[in-house]
């Protein structure tokens, strides 16, 4: 664990978030790093690349595999930046969002709750992948 003295603290737990006025901030020392690769895929499948897409808290990307015209799994390539309350952030919302998009089959899905700015970056990245697989 890391301790952080600091002025403002988001806290994340338990899918809840609350900020602290003063205090300690406590991380685990490895975090998601910002930008991540892509994994291989099985033969007979599409890896579609969506768009950089960046906001007022960095810059976001996913790729989409494809099998048989259904999504199986949305991967982040670029998420945020590094620093740290970015990185906490997506730590939870990452898995979030990409777990609702293979359950739905869309990139339409509900925000995470305390991660705005990573889900608008995802999901647009995410619709563009999509939109070329030709999934909507």
């Amino acid at each position: 664990m890391v301790a952080v003295r600091t002025q403002r603290v988001l806290v994340i737990a338990g899918g809840c978030a609350a900020i602290v006025s003063t205090g300690w901030a406590f991380a685990p020392r490895t975090l998601p790093d910002v930008t991540m690769t892509g994994g291989t895929a099985a033969p007979g499948s599409q890896v579609i690349d969506g768009p950089v897409i960046t906001n007022l808290r960095g810059t976001f990307q996913v790729e989409i595999v494809v099998v048989d015209g259904k999504v199986t799994e949305v991967r982040p390539l670029r998420a945020g930046t590094n620093d740290i309350g970015s990185r906490l952030i997506n730590q939870n919302a990452l898995p979030e969002l990409t777990t609702r998009m293979v359950d739905a089959q869309t990139w339409d899905v509900q925000y995470v709750s305390g991660a705005s700015y990573t889900s608008q970056g995802i999901t647009a990245s995410a619709k563009e992948a999509f939109a070329k697989a030709g999934l909507g």
